[in-house]
């Protein structure tokens, strides 16, 4: 190949004597956010004459280079001819490699500090870079099949000299624009093709929430660009404005809006997602000193470099954890590996945020839009930054939205966005915050005495129905002689405390380790279990039925397992009576920790209620073991089964509310009912009142059937069982 290059050259001039020569110059025109500084454009001519075209396949004897410096390829685009040299060297103090993605084109070669590595491209293409240690390192080189070809200047502008007369097609190539065409014909005067436009993102379909998703390594890399493309307009006189926006755009438009810093947040803690923002933030400080010329480059350069090893590092443990982009932002359920620091007055903090809009607005109004912008980041970071901590801690739903928010009127602001526009949009941004902080402080009013409360009347109910049935099973087998009846019972009870044990730490975990919108999902679904359980208990409760019923099943069955010696039967049995209990009294007590898990109060009532109702419990069963006291079942299972039933209402309240929050169910308001009762489980929307609405006609419906035909309901034994039905009350 290298031998043909030089004779193919002296062809190419010849050509070109014989035929009239001229010059294609031109302009591309990118968004800004393609950062055109480090991220150009690629403009190449190819002749439509097939004739001509094997004849113009010259190469240069010059070497294209790219760097590996500060964790970037440098130039991040280059532009060559097919059979040039293209050589890599590596300028860091880290170990790098270099990969070429593309297909056809073979090379992968590690390189360490100070090694160059070369390669010669056989055929045309667009050749994309990669490191694989660095997973978010990206370059670019085009590969071009005709001498004329050239990567646009900072400013867009380029000239290609000495093309001979006849019909091309002019390519103009950027990593993030659609590739543009256009077909010109030269002649004996030079050709000026204007300003050539190039499609790309915006700040505002990035910011947008149906932005694609992208794996984290993408992110970094724009993060790179923007970064290179802020140090490179700080450099400049009177580019500190333009710098500062970019490194703004670098936390705003990529780390932020592609929900990498929620994904760090969520999966790796409050803290480090607090790291990496302040990481972001120090940037700025280092852009005003480079712009007011009082330090040099390489502060704002070791900054960068430490953040983009930051964002490597944790975008390998959200990998390692399957969350890959913002898609599998809730996949998996992980806890933070450190707890949310939540300090200082919220109220006084929300005063500052307001005084900080209202200098946005103010700078707005002065027509200083970049300013303006700036001022709504550092009210970001420095006044909001402290609320959404406490936010955070008690209310982490409402972050994202914030956020978007905060996200979007920044980008409008910097668009121009001023007058009574901007003031609506600020008053509606204060007004959400101020709403998330009333939610918060609204929870833990008064919550100790009816979390008390249904903790104590939840374990008694359960409670006292396990020791009533233990004792019926006990006496009956007592009464057969069975030898290992009491011991398989035994058995079964411990293997249903065991199996009730796991299930509340299953759905304790479940819970708890999630965040934000799975949280809400994973409550409210469990409150409306729990409803549709207290619903059915409490019915047969007033009924005076299910406990009958339940009753003499256990008794069936523990009289046919003795009559046939079936002892696995009757272990069964005992697991069956006591797990029913213990896995519904798990069920209840996680809904009422989901309920009422944002107050401290509320918790202390739990445990309290919890504690007093198993030493009760213990009195209970001393009492029933020593003196075979009869206990008023009709009185007792009338009174839990209404406040059970007022609980089931109180549950399928918050549950639809929970699910509304996480946004998979619509809320339709309700005025008539201002704010609601939350500690009644009213919420002022259509949909939960509705709910309850159900479960309170169900309930007048169940009590007339219940008066109407109770009596003659069918018996749970079997036809031919010969076991009699119990009384009312039963006795050890």
């Amino acid at each position: 190949m290298r031998r043909m290059v030089l004779p193919t050259f002296f062809i190419v001039l010849t050509v070109a004597s014989e035929i009239s020569a001229a010059e294609v110059r031109g302009r591309v025109e990118m968004p800004e956010l393609c950062a055109p500084e480090v991220s150009p454009a690629v403009v190449f001519l190819e002749p439509k004459d097939t004739k001509l075209a094997p004849s113009l396949g010259s190469a240069s004897r010059d070497v294209a280079l790219v760097n590996q410096h500060g964790l970037q390829f440098v130039p991040r685009v280059q532009a060559m001819s097919v059979g040039q040299t293209l050589r890599f060297t590596n300028e860091d103090s880290e170990t790098h490699n270099v990969h070429i993605l593309s297909p056809g084109f073979e090379f992968n070669q590690s390189m360490t500090p100070g090694q160059p590595r070369e390669f010669v491209p056989e055929r045309s293409g667009v050749i994309r870079l990669a490191c694989d240690i660095h997973s978010h390192m990206r370059g670019y080189v085009v590969v071009s099949g005709s001498p004329w070809f050239q990567v646009c200047s900072r400013k867009g502008g380029f000239r290609l000299d000495g093309v001979p007369e006849g019909q091309y097609t002019l390519t103009v190539w950027h990593e993030m624009g659609d590739r543009l065409e256009r077909e010109v014909t030269i002649g004996a005067e030079d050709v000026d093709l204007g300003t050539l436009k190039v499609t790309g993102p915006t700040p505002s379909t990035r910011v947008a929430a149906t932005a694609p998703a992208r794996p984290w390594a993408d992110v970094i890399d724009r993060i790179s660009v923007l970064l290179a493309s802020s140090l490179d307009a700080a450099t400049h006189p009177g580019g500190f404005k333009k710098a500062r926006k970019l490194a703004q755009d670098a936390y705003w438009v990529e780390f932020e809006t592609s929900d990498m810093e929620t994904a760090v947040r969520l999966h790796l803690g409050f803290a480090r997602a607090g790291e990496l923002e302040g990481r972001f933030r120090s940037l700025i400080p280092a852009l005003r000193g480079l712009a007011e010329g009082q330090n040099d480059p390489t502060g704002f350069t070791d900054l960068s470099r430490q953040l983009l090893l930051d964002l490597n590092q944790a975008s390998a443990e959200l990998n390692r954890k399957g969350v890959v982009d913002r898609t599998q932002l809730y996949a998996t359920a992980t806890v933070p590996t450190s707890p949310i620091p939540v300090s200082g007055d919220p109220k006084g903090q929300l005063q500052t945020l307001l005084g900080a809009l209202q200098h946005v607005r103010e700078l707005a109004d002065k027509s200083e839009p970049e300013d303006a912008a700036a001022a709504m980041t550092a009210a970001y970071w420095e006044q909001f930054e402290p609320l959404e901590r406490h936010i955070q801690a008690y209310d982490p739903q409402s972050i994202r939205p914030l956020e978007t928010r905060f996200t979007n009127l920044r980008g409008e602001v910097g668009a121009g966005l001023k007058g009574e526009r901007l003031a609506t949009a600020l008053t509606a941004l204060s007004t959400e915050v101020e709403a998330s902080l009333a939610k918060i402080e609204a929870r833990p009013s008064g919550a100790f005495a009816p979390a008390f409360a249904a903790s104590l009347v939840t374990i008694l109910r359960e409670g006292v129905e396990v020791i009533l049935i233990l004792t019926m099973l006990l006496t009956l087998v007592a009464k057969t002689g069975q030898p290992g009846a009491r011991r398989a019972i035994w058995s079964g009870v411990a293997i249903a405390v065991v199996a009730s044990v796991v299930t509340a730490v299953g759905l304790n975990s479940m819970v708890a380790s999630t965040q934000g919108r799975v949280r809400e999902l994973v409550e409210g679904g469990v409150m409306l279990v729990a409803a549709g359980v207290l619903f059915y208990v409490s019915y047969w409760l007033i009924s005076q039925s299910e406990s009958k019923r339940w009753m003499n099943f256990l008794k069936q069955r523990t009289a046919q397992s003795a009559a046939l010696g079936g002892l696995g039967t009757l272990a069964f049995t005992a697991f069956l009576a006591v797990y029913r209990e213990g896995a519904e009294t798990a069920l209840m007590y996680q809904a009422m920790i989901g309920s009422q898990a944002h107050s401290q109060a509320a918790l202390t009532g739990l445990v309290a209620g919890l504690g007093v109702g198993l030493l009760l419990l213990g009195l209970i069963a001393v009492v029933i073991r020593a003196t075979s006291v009869r206990l008023p079942m009709r009185t007792f299972f009338a009174l839990t089964g209404c406040l059970l039933f007022a609980m089931s209402v109180i549950f399928a309240g918050n549950g639809v509310f929970a699910l509304q929050e996480s946004g998979i169910l619509r809320a339709t308001p309700v005025a008539w009912l201002g704010t609601g009762i939350p500690a009644l489980g009213l919420h002022p929307n259509s949909q939960s009142l509705s709910v309850q609405a159900m479960l309170v006609a169900g309930a007048l419906l169940a009590l007339v059937l219940s008066l109407t035909g109770g009596r003659s309901m069918p018996s749970l034994r079997s036809p031919d069982s010969n076991v009699s039905t119990p009384p009312a009350t039963v006795q050890a």
